[in-house]
């Protein structure tokens, strides 16, 4: 895929990570739709540092737990920027809760957030994107997903689901749209030598847009954690 001027969703693109692979695409010359939900101030704060740069960064608000928001959301990218050809899901959430009490609610709302919400944005933007003949989506899983951690049954199950859902969704959308995921250890935003930069994570991202004959690939970004190579003992409040 030819990365300047082409448009990209980029789903909790505010802050952390998301801004991280935000700033990667602009870098490329790709337009924007940047979006957020509780952190608006600190989206057009990342948009305004991006815009110089010449491309369009269109900032749009979303709850993606509701299916009338994240449809609201594409019909403000087609309205405002006319069309997607990349779909970056990278809103979750990450909160610690021992199994036994954990709640309906608390289940419910990270499925919803870190699985049911990417298929919603992916069943959406394969739409415009089969119609316009190319398209890429790329899922933000974790290493989580194929080794749990005590304490995030709820998390580690939704990004086991992603994972899955990205295969499925390769067989299905081929051969015009690529479905991958990027799995993520833990996340250094502090250059402290502790975990993988984000930096790691955007060279990932930049290289599955780039390659057109990867598709149902999970790239595990997280130093050899799933191998045994980093602590078990990951301190996981820096986790993104």
């Amino acid at each position: 895929m030819q990365l300047a001027g082409s448009i990209a969703l980029v789903t909790g693109g505010a802050r952390r990570l998301g801004a991280a692979m935000a700033q990667a695409l602009a870098a490329q010359g790709v337009h924007l739709a940047l979006h957020c939900h509780t952190s608006r101030e600190a989206a057009e704060a990342l948009a305004a540092t991006l815009r110089p740069a010449g491309v369009t960064v269109e900032v749009l608000q979303a709850d993606l737990r509701y299916p009338a928001e994240v449809d609201a959301l594409f019909e403000a990218i087609v309205h405002r920027l006319g069309a997607l050809h990349i779909l970056v899901n990278n809103a979750a959430v990450f909160e610690r809760c021992p199994v036994l009490a954990l709640t309906d609610a608390d289940w419910e709302q990270t499925l919803t957030v870190n699985l049911t919400a990417p298929f919603w944005c992916a069943r959406r933007a394969a739409a415009l994107m089969t119609a316009q003949g190319r398209g890429k989506i790329v899922n933000l899983a974790c290493v989580g997903g194929i080794r749990p951690w005590t304490d995030y049954v709820h998390y580690n199950v939704s990004k086991a689901g992603l994972i899955m859902l990205t295969e499925s969704l390769a067989k299905a959308l081929a051969p015009v749209v690529q479905v991958n995921a990027i799995a993520p250890g833990k996340v250094d935003f502090t250059a402290t030598g502790q975990g993988v930069t984000p930096d790691a994570i955007t060279q990932a991202l930049l290289y599955l847009l780039s390659a057109d004959a990867v598709t149902g690939e999970t790239i595990f970004v997280d130093a050899g954690y799933r191998l045994g190579l980093a602590s078990d003992r990951m301190t996981l409040q820096t986790k993104t």
